[in-house]
């Protein structure tokens, strides 16, 4: 739980009030357009992938090897709000629209009720998270996760056999803090597009969760690239990406 009031979480509550009333880029919130993996030591981004990309801190898909998750296809999300004008999805599809706009390597893209979802984003009143994480999850899976973690946010994957993610389910509570429903916005897509586990002591990640977000950093950035890079499959194991990882890590490539 991100509980440690800072400089940054004020920036998250700035941004997002700017988001709401002004629906422009905050100062400061938008990232270079510019291939990211070249910012960082190879030596960082290789630590940060191989422990954020593999693995989940509270999710298992009866694998017995770790492997990659990821789409396999261009990605609608939908943005499901409780009630449907809850300042929260505007906030939301800010988020969105800020990975599609620097992330074309996703081909994501918002979508309208109409179409089925490959990311579904729930806002819901606070007073109903719990009970809905409960109707989505059942009850065998959801009571034991609120009760060891008593989630602020969370992201469940469906995954295919071969590593293939064929849904994620983003679950929020639409609280009047619009900072943190900014802050769940970055930290759990990063999470739905297959970057699944959490490392506190990497200062960069909005993965670590002593900190708190209100962009998409450039670091989480290449790492998506790496992640996305055509070379990189589903299912591929660590031996795999370590045979690539000379390629992928080459910015001019």
């Amino acid at each position: 739980m991100r509980q440690r009031v800072t400089l940054r979480d004020i920036w998250s509550v700035i941004a997002a009030l700017w988001i709401l009333l002004a629906g422009g880029t905050p100062t400061g919130a938008q990232q270079s357009s510019q291939n990211a993996v070249g910012m960082f030591r190879e030596s960082d981004l290789r630590q940060g992938f191989f422990r954020l990309a593999f693995g989940s801190d509270m999710q298992t898909f009866n694998e017995s090897t770790l492997r990659l998750h990821k789409f396999d296809r261009p990605v609608g999300v939908y943005i499901s709000a409780d009630p449907p004008d809850n300042p929260a999805a505007k906030v939301y599809r800010w988020a969105i629209n800020d990975f599609i706009r620097q992330m074309p390597e996703l081909q994501a893209r918002i979508i309208d009720e109409t179409a089925a979802p490959d990311i579904l984003v729930r806002l819901v009143p606070p007073e109903k998270f719990k009970e809905v994480l409960v109707a989505s999850l059942g009850e065998a899976l959801a009571r034991p996760f609120i009760r060891l973690t008593n989630p602020r946010c969370t992201t469940r994957l469906r995954i295919r056999d071969d590593g293939v993610i064929m849904r994620a389910d983003i679950f929020i509570p639409a609280s009047r803090d619009l900072g943190v429903i900014l802050d769940c916005a970055y930290h759990e897509s990063l999470h739905a597009f297959g970057l699944m586990n959490h490392a506190n002591d990497l200062r960069w990640t909005s993965l670590n969760q002593t900190r708190r977000s209100s962009a998409l950093s450039n670091y989480d950035k290449a790492l998506l690239q790496l992640l996305y890079d055509p070379l990189l499959r589903a299912g591929m194991t660590t031996d795999d990406v370590e045979r690539l990882w000379p390629r992928i890590a080459q910015p001019s490539r």
